[in-house]
């Protein structure tokens, strides 16, 4: 079993995949970058800041200053590496940059998982050759297809997968079945929306218990089974828009923004170069021969 785990992982991989996840991947986490919240968080009092991992190497936030660069630096990083500029070097090190801004969001005394999945998918590619195609300077013709564009791809998505899974395993081992059949979704909604002023649709789906167990159920579900897409590939694009669908719904009825999870599902597990070539067959798209 190890041995085809080994096989597997190690495949030849189509660089044009690799570089769909620098793509997608550095443009989601660029766009997290750019919110203003990490200046309002640079001008938090010392006595607010409860640090987290390596952020308790520092005594307080740091200052506007020096988070207003780091943004800024980080945001400009993550878009050349995105264009396939010195990828090699500009991804790690935008991917440093977003790190440390997103640990002073969780440096307030409560952890933020808002941001965790794409930081976690872009992992594999810190020393993955992402720039081998669809890159600016990418060599002609590409790269052909082999282990060191196959193996960053498969392990982005056996950690996306394995993250969704055990948040789906802790829900069975310290709720078990009443997390579907029981009231717990319905408390959530009926909270959330109190603490927004009123969710109709919160309230809607919360004054259902029937409805509350289908989603709970349907939510579950994507978690313990989101693995499949990588022994079958074909049912990539249904969970991706069952993670859409997901992540929407919590948004607009809880209020707590998870599309960033939706879009690295979406980026990770899709073989967009072949929806591409299916979407546009009369264009001519940049082929890669076939892996054997």
């Amino acid at each position: 079993m190890i041995g085809r785990f080994d096989r597997w992982l190690f495949a030849a991989g189509d660089p044009r995949r690799l570089a769909v996840l620098r793509i997608g991947l550095c443009l989601v986490v660029a766009a997290r970058v750019a919110r203003p919240l990490f200046v309002d968080l640079a001008g938090q009092p010392k006595a607010l800041f409860r640090p987290r991992s390596f952020m308790q190497l520092l005594d307080a936030m740091p200052g506007s200053g020096v988070a207003v660069t780091i943004q800024v630096a980080t945001i400009v990083l993550l878009l050349a590496a995105a264009a396939g500029l010195e990828s090699r070097l500009t991804l790690p090190m935008g991917w440093a940059g977003a790190v440390f801004l997103f640990g002073m969001e969780t440096s307030l005394g409560k952890v933020v998982h808002h941001d965790v999945l794409p930081l976690l998918a872009m992992i594999p590619l810190l020393p993955a050759p992402t720039g081998e195609a669809w890159a600016l300077g990418a060599r002609r013709p590409p790269a052909p297809p082999g282990a060191r564009m196959g193996w960053p791809v498969r392990t982005a998505g056996v950690l996306v997968a394995g993250v969704y899974l055990i948040a789906g395993l802790s829900k069975l081992t310290f709720t078990g079945p009443a997390w579907v059949l029981g009231d717990n979704l319905r408390n959530i909604l009926y909270t959330a929306s109190d603490a927004h002023g009123r969710i109709d649709l919160a309230l809607f789906v919360a004054d259902r218990p029937w409805l509350t167990s289908v989603i709970a159920g349907s939510a579950l579900a994507f978690e313990l089974t989101l693995w499949v897409t990588l022994v079958r590939p074909r049912l990539a694009p249904y969970y991706a828009l069952w993670a859409a669908a997901l992540h929407t719904g919590i948004w607009l009825t809880i209020g707590i923004n998870y599309v960033s999870w939706a879009l690295t599902v979406a980026v990770v597990f899709v073989d967009w170069p072949a929806v591409l070539e299916r979407a546009s067959p009369r264009t001519v798209v940049e082929r890669v021969p076939p892996v054997r």
